[in-house]
């Protein structure tokens, strides 16, 4: 059992996790990789810092029902947020990586070690990817071999296709092959991928706008009320009633809200 647990730890172990500093927040940073945002340890205590003192004045600004109501409808908004940016740095990396392997596939062609065909490779690339792979080179300077740099790197960005990547290297290393041919494999699936989705995506536009014109008509219609007769929603809010209902009101907008956001994702 001892032996089977020193494997899993080896597994699971990130030389760059022992150089972050010990007051970053564990599970904030597995939630921000989960969402594919490497992010800098100062960048996640000022994200934290801004989160608490907003709660914070909604807290004192407002009532405690409200205040809850606001507080739980901020941290939804600032995960959204975050989840788009993340998926936004996922596909820029997607999109970068086809001819990123290209150049790799061509620096091995011409001679050199998969290593420093990699490393060569990163001066043509910029963005998202090439922090990646500025990472995954940390990692092999820091003793890990190439595909376990990979794969703490497809772990802590989410992505399945630098997995990909790790485990041809892996296979490569210990079967051998043309881990040209596999590239170039590689770069071929992820184009007809891209393909594919940009495909989907045309073709489920209307469904989309559907959402979108769902989840802002009940905005638009409470706004337009509030504007034209304030008073109205005013004595709903001084009644127990109205305010139970308005509050219900709003919990059922998030939550349709959440919903559709899901299913959209889901296409």
């Amino acid at each position: 059992q001892m032996c089977i647990r020193d494997r899993n730890e080896d597994e699971v172990f990130d030389p760059l996790a022992s150089r972050r500093p010990r007051w970053t927040p564990e599970f904030v940073v597995a939630y921000l990789n989960r969402l594919g945002l490497n992010l800098s340890p100062s960048a996640i205590m000022g994200l934290m810092i801004v989160e608490l003192v907003l709660v914070a004045m909604l807290w004192l600004a407002l009532e405690f029902s409200v205040a809850l109501l606001a507080a739980l409808g901020l941290l939804l908004i600032t995960h959204l947020a975050l989840q788009a940016l993340g998926a936004r740095q996922k596909q820029r990396m997607l999109q970068t990586l086809p001819s990123f392997l290209n150049q790799v596939s061509r620096r091995l062609s011409a001679g050199v070690s998969v290593e420093h065909a990699f490393t060569d490779s990163m001066e043509n690339i910029d963005g998202p990817l090439e922090l990646a792979m500025r990472r995954v080179m940390q990692r092999v300077g820091l003793g890990l071999e190439l595909h376990q740099a990979f794969e703490r790197e497809a772990r802590a960005n989410g992505l399945k296709e630098l997995l990909i990547i790790s485990t041809s290297l892996h296979i490569n290393e210990q079967f051998g092959g043309s881990i040209r041919a596999i590239l170039d494999d590689i770069v071929h699936i992820l184009r007809l991928d891209d393909l594919g989705k940009r495909e989907l995506k045309a073709q489920t536009g209307e469904t989309r706008i559907t959402a979108l014109v769902l989840t802002l008509l009940p905005l638009a219609m409470i706004t337009l009320l509030t504007s034209m007769n304030p008073d109205f929603i005013l004595q709903m809010w001084r009644d127990s009633l109205g305010k139970n209902l308005l509050m219900m009101a709003a919990v059922m907008q998030v939550l349709g809200a959440v919903f559709l956001w899901r299913m959209v994702r889901a296409i």
